[in-house]
């Protein structure tokens, strides 16, 4: 008879206790920083664009950077792997067009490209805020390239490039992130109108470049949820 007497009250405690457990809110689910189902084992595609500028010494006779290349446009490709929600590796390419400097005289373009590797750290990759450090290494490439006659290039490399920027998922797959970074790169050879080929420049120096944009990223495949 008590077991028969206890069935009313269980149906009752029941959903009284589920009701009693922690629930995610409309307002939670539907904020501009809400949770989201954390990414793994996915492959990124990430395209940005923005402003660059660089300044410092070329080295050898060249001069400033500078003095050849005033600010410009940057388009970048990021192309990684996220191995844990909080960790992506992988490879990204740039390509730039800046207006000329002082010393750039006649009708030249100077155009300016970059290529390595890179990690990147995402600090909180269960919310749709998250923001994220990456930090890479390559080569770097500079060319005035004239109307008429032979292309000046400089060839080198891209010692460090450090980029902070806050990922929005506006979708599952789907995110953007206003970004900033820079990088120090250091210009080892040179192939001008007056040499045959590349030419080690002498006193090589670090110059600096800045970088301000916009960026999405595409993930695909991987598994979501924690």
């Amino acid at each position: 008879m008590k077991a028969i007497k206890l069935v009313p009250v269980l149906s009752l405690l029941v959903p009284a206790i589920a009701a009693a457990q922690p629930t995610e809110t409309v307002e939670d689910s539907s904020g501009f920083d809400h949770p989201v189902a954390p990414v793994r084992n996915a492959f990124e595609i990430g395209v940005g664009t923005g402003y660059a500028q660089g300044g410092g010494k070329l080295g050898g006779n060249l001069g400033s950077l500078e003095d050849v290349a005033g600010p410009g446009g940057l388009v970048e490709v990021d192309l990684g792997y996220r191995i844990i929600p909080q960790l992506s590796i992988g490879a990204y390419g740039t390509f730039s067009k800046f207006q000329k400097g002082d010393n750039v005289l006649g009708d030249n373009d100077v155009l300016g490209a970059t290529a390595g590797i890179q990690a990147a750290w995402h600090f909180r990759p269960d919310r749709s805020v998250d923001p994220w450090v990456s930090l890479g290494t390559g080569w770097k490439g500079l060319w005035i390239d004239p109307a008429a006659g032979k292309t000046t290039s400089l060839q080198g490399l891209e010692l460090a490039r450090l980029q902070i920027g806050a990922d929005y998922r506006v979708s599952e797959d789907v995110a953007i992130a206003p970004v900033i970074g820079g990088s120090l790169s250091m210009f080892i050879s040179q192939d001008s109108a007056m040499t045959q080929d590349l030419t080690e420049l002498n006193d090589k120096e670090v110059a600096f470049t800045g970088f301000a944009g916009l960026s999405g990223r595409f993930d695909l495949g991987g598994q979501r949820g924690r």
